[in-house]
């Protein structure tokens, strides 16, 4: 297929939990500017959409959406869930798909590629991209991937610009970068994220506290939790039962206030990742 008209118009929805997927959607936005597009992109937090049928106007005026999501588990977060179903109905709409991870993604990406086909968008890149770990918790799984220092941060973001750059090129030539399609991360994806559909984010909730001597009542976890999941009432905090597992809560605390079981308390070997630099703040999650 030849080259995609440049003067296009592009909508880049994301969710970010800890930073990793707001500066790959930001290193994509930068280098698709370059390329001469006209570029946006928005968190699905932002306010923007708190109006009636912004999500249909955007969509409506743009040639092409870009789809950006952590992956937990092989699958997508809850809430990126409920965004897609909020996608109006479009008639071979072009999109394109990016994820952030760990180590694994599976068919991670392909997941929303299959909701959005059954609204009518085609997919022809849906990629997944390694970047630093944000999950250090007390279980076997999780202590084993390592924490990533400064140095290592920037050399996994090098690593991700250049699959940015690939990506970029072939979504100029209009060439299919499909990830994930083969049995084995199929298989693998389904045995990751059928016993979480069973299980249930939520229920990993119950195991974060607040260590009051830590504390500064800056309510920064009440106040950008995605799910408003997260009360402060008498003095005292309590997770509900809509928690996605973003953990935008225990990493970007400032004080590292919130645990997960009380192992945590042990902040040297249960490093906080503080999100990817390059200007990142908490407030940018929700823009």
């Amino acid at each position: 297929m030849g080259l995609i008209n440049l003067t296009q118009k592009i909508m880049i929805f994301y969710f970010s939990g800890t930073g990793n997927t707001w500066w790959i959607a930001k290193t994509i936005q930068e280098k698709l500017l370059e390329e001469g597009f006209k570029v946006e992109k928005h968190s699905i937090e932002s306010p923007i959409f708190k109006e009636q049928g912004k999500i249909d106007q955007i969509i409506e005026n743009v040639d092409y959406i870009g789809i950006g999501y952590p992956i937990y588990g092989s699958d997508m977060p809850d809430s990126f869930y409920e965004f897609i179903t909020k996608l109006p109905t479009v008639e071979d709409k072009q999109a394109f798909i990016f994820t952030t991870m760990l180590s694994f993604s599976g068919d991670g990406a392909l997941v929303a590629r299959r909701r959005l086909k059954k609204k009518g968008f085609c997919v022809k890149q849906a990629i997944n991209i390694p970047m630093p770990n944000n999950v250090k918790l007390p279980y076997p799984i999780f202590r084993s991937f390592p924490s990533h220092n400064q140095r290592q941060i920037e050399k996994i973001k090098i690593k991700a610009t250049k699959k940015v750059d690939k990506f970029v090129k072939k979504f100029v030539k209009g060439k299919k970068w499909l990830e994930g399609r083969d049995p084995i991360s199929i298989l693998v994806a389904l045995i990751q994220r059928v016993p979480m559909k069973i299980i249930g984010w939520s229920r990993f909730a119950k195991n974060f506290f607040v260590d009051r001597k830590d504390c500064i009542d800056c309510l920064q976890c009440v106040n950008y939790c995605p799910t408003n999941n997260i009360q402060f009432k008498n003095d005292q905090f309590s997770w509900g039962d809509n928690c996605i597992a973003c953990l935008r809560c225990y990493n970007l605390c400032p004080t590292n206030a919130i645990q997960y079981k009380k192992a945590t308390l042990n902040k040297k070997k249960y490093t906080r990742y503080k999100g990817p630099g390059n200007g990142f703040k908490v407030k940018k999650l929700k823009e």
